[in-house]
């Protein structure tokens, strides 16, 4: 799970997603980390572990 998480974590520091100029990258950005939301709340479920509510 770290590595995940740890993963997402480096990608949102090296992209900032709000203060993308590119419209087009801007939007693929935040698709992306609304994707990588619930796929790191499916992996701490397969853990046993309940995903906070703000993180």
């Amino acid at each position: 799970m770290g590595n995940a998480a740890e993963a997402f974590s480096s990608f949102y520091r090296g992209y900032p997603v709000l203060t993308e100029e590119n419209p087009e990258r801007k939007t693929f950005l935040l698709w992306l980390a609304q994707y990588c939301g619930p796929q790191i709340e499916k992996i701490l479920g397969v853990l046993g572990i309940e995903a906070p509510v703000y993180m």
